[in-house]
């Protein structure tokens, strides 16, 4: 009996070993060479040399430049593209590789909807108008997950990974940043609210916690204090206002002003005008941008809190060893004979 189990333990090792070998071995280095002949679409495409990007599809076109270290929405007042969209943009296009051609005959770019007229075309360009990447985004792939593409002047459809006409085919509006502030939160060292009856002034002590220092002092509530400055320091817009007039959203006379001094003594300011008509948003703006942003009632309410909400609660123990200290002369008072008065001559 043990020979026969000896035997089988034996066999099923020589099974691993093999499994091993052709693991490590003949299929790893397969699948080496066939990782190696797959080619990226665009191999000589570097994304720090694209200087515009132009997306044109059935029913919407845009049209980006970067200037300096900003990306701009031309045909637009100035309006400043979000960086982590079309960073995501140049990134899918780094990454597009011929491994899944789906199709190499030209009558079939319709059904896979990659022709001028179907599909969505994306243009890169550099400084000198030198086309980096032409390709056009046809339909959804069958998981839901990926998208067909053409590159300009071939006949290969490819199916890549990714939701592609979500990446490039947005109106001018969801190109735009809708970042307000983006501020590290811990670089915060003062926080003052200023309304029309108060004004509320927090700033770090020098272990870092969080104090009142006006209109009392006061030990403040951590959690509450963050939450401010967390709001605050990565603020996003949920909209654009229609236009940048601010005595129509109150913002020349703000009913709320929050200014944030930042390590280096730079001041950050929001202004909060007043609510939107319909929504439960509210019209800031930025006081160094030009734009007016609507953000949520939520934000807002994060941020702009009364005294009583920022002040930590006394503790009933501390509370009540201040009241016996302060009662405690009245105590010795009280336990001090009294001295008897002068004989009188």
């Amino acid at each position: 009996m043990k020979v026969k189990t000896t035997v089988i333990l034996f066999g099923i090792f020589i099974i691993l070993l093999v499994f091993v070998y052709l693991i490590e071995g003949p299929l790893s280095q397969r699948e080496r060479k066939k990782a190696q002949e797959v080619t990226a679409l665009f191999p000589d495409f570097d994304k720090t040399s694209a200087v515009t990007i132009e997306v044109k599809g059935p029913s919407q076109q845009a049209s980006l430049e970067k200037k300096e270290e900003e990306w701009i929405i031309n045909n637009t007042n100035g309006f400043t593209a979000d960086p982590s969209l079309v960073n995501a943009a140049l990134d899918a296009v780094k990454n597009f590789t011929r491994e899944n051609i789906a199709s190499k005959k030209a009558e079939k770019q319709g059904l896979f909807e990659v022709t001028r007229e179907k599909g969505v075309e994306v243009k890169v360009s550099d400084a000198n108008q030198k086309l980096l990447a032409h390709f056009y985004i046809g339909k959804t792939g069958p998981d839901f997950f990926s998208s067909y593409l053409r590159k300009e002047g071939s006949d290969e459809v490819i199916l890549a990974n990714g939701s592609l006409r979500g990446i490039f085919d947005k109106s001018t509006k969801n190109w735009r940043d809708k970042t307000i502030f983006d501020i590290p939160a811990h670089a915060i060292i003062q926080l003052t609210l200023i309304t029309p009856t108060h004004e509320i002034v927090l700033a770090k002590d020098e272990q870092g916690n969080w104090q009142i220092t006006s209109p009392e002092k006061a030990k403040a509530k951590k959690e509450e204090v963050e939450a401010m400055v967390n709001t605050f320091a990565s603020l996003k817009a949920l909209d654009f206002a229609e236009d940048e007039n601010l005595e129509k959203y109150q913002l020349d006379t703000p009913q709320t002003t929050i200014k944030a001094i930042v390590e280096g003594k730079e001041e950050k300011q929001l202004l909060i005008g007043k609510k939107h008509e319909e929504k439960s948003h509210y019209y800031v703006k930025n006081q160094s941008k030009k734009t007016i942003f609507l953000v949520g009632k939520y934000q807002v309410d994060k941020m702009t809190k009364t005294v009583q909400d920022l002040k930590e609660e006394e503790k009933k123990e501390e509370a009540t060893k201040a009241e016996e200290t302060k009662s405690e002369p009245k105590k010795q008072e009280a336990l001090t004979p009294s001295q008897p008065a002068p004989p009188t001559s």
